[in-house]
């Protein structure tokens, strides 16, 4: 048998085999009601991504004056309210120039108020008055019953009496500076002595006590520091094409776990970085959340999520 007759045969057959292939790949490739691809429902929330509670305000309080640390009243894990006395420096000295500024205040107050000089200044030129007006009745009843150098002299003597209240008023006057000078230097010393008083500037917890009774500050010297916890921030990021300003002062939703059981609160969104973390296309935000029950704790990490209802 001739090799001709064999050639075709196998061509034909590796024909078949093709088109076998070629059709089974163009069913594979068609779709099927299980292979269709399920429609994605769009998310109703804005997720911030690595969400950690941290404190908003760390206050270092400072010594106003320098002295001997009397007493600390407060410490670590205590919670303060403003004004709340913390520590005292020692003030005898400034106690003792204060009361000296009260009596010094209290005397040229009484000076001030005395009209006695007053008083005493015009009764004296009533009577100058008084003999100088009879002195000329008397000359145009009688001429020379008084000589023009007593005239003269009974002028004088009224004039000078005319001048002397002059000067109590004057006198008055310069008194009334000088106990305004008095009670500035009063209220000098008296804001000294507050200053001894290490005061809390801003509601908090005392966090560290760095200096204790019987040591030397200086003014400046950091005595305590207090951790404002009723309000803490939540930092964390959320992705660029979601941070439009529109959701500054938006309620976002917090959720976090504390000693295993689940907690939820709000916040309120207060700021969004206009930086653009380029690895990630992210942008740092900022929320404050109410803490004045101090269930939350900096260091924690929330779930936080902003409805997105269109």
């Amino acid at each position: 048998m001739s090799l001709s007759f064999f050639i075709p045969k196998a061509i034909g057959f590796n024909w078949c085999i093709a088109l076998w292939i070629l059709c089974d790949l163009t069913q594979a490739q068609q779709p099927t009601a299980s292979d269709s691809p399920t429609p994605v429902k769009a998310s109703n929330q804005i997720i911030i991504d690595g969400a950690i509670l941290k404190t908003v305000e760390v206050t270092s309080i400072a010594a106003q004056v320098p002295g001997l640390l009397n007493s600390v009243s407060v410490r670590e894990g205590d919670r303060v309210k403003v004004s709340s006395p913390l520590a005292a420096i020692q003030s005898t000295t400034t106690e003792l120039q204060l009361q000296r500024a009260k009596v010094a205040m209290d005397v040229a107050q009484k000076n001030f108020e005395s009209t006695i000089d007053t008083d005493l200044a015009q009764k004296n030129f009533a009577v100058a008055e008084n003999e100088f007006v009879q002195a000329i009745e008397a000359n145009k009843r009688v001429q020379d019953v008084y000589p023009p150098m007593e005239v003269d002299r009974l002028k004088l003597v009224r004039d000078r009496a005319k001048l002397e209240i002059d000067r109590t008023v004057h006198a008055k006057d310069i008194a009334k500076l000088e106990m305004s000078k008095i009670q500035i230097e009063h209220q000098q010393l008296a804001d000294l002595l507050d200053k001894h008083q290490v005061r809390a500037p801003v509601s908090g917890m005392v966090v560290a006590v760095e200096k204790r009774i019987g040591e030397w500050v200086e003014a400046g010297t950091v005595v305590l520091r207090l951790v404002e916890i009723d309000r803490l921030r939540i930092e964390g990021f959320m992705q660029a094409e979601q941070a439009d300003p529109k959701w500054l002062d938006c309620e976002a939703q917090v959720e976090l776990l504390l000693s295993g059981k689940p907690i939820r609160t709000t916040a309120k969104l207060v700021f969004i970085s206009p930086e653009v973390n380029p690895i990630n296309s992210q942008v740092r935000v900022y929320l404050d959340v109410d803490n004045r029950d101090g269930k939350l704790r900096p260091g924690l990490r929330p779930k936080v999520w902003i409805p997105n209802n269109p």
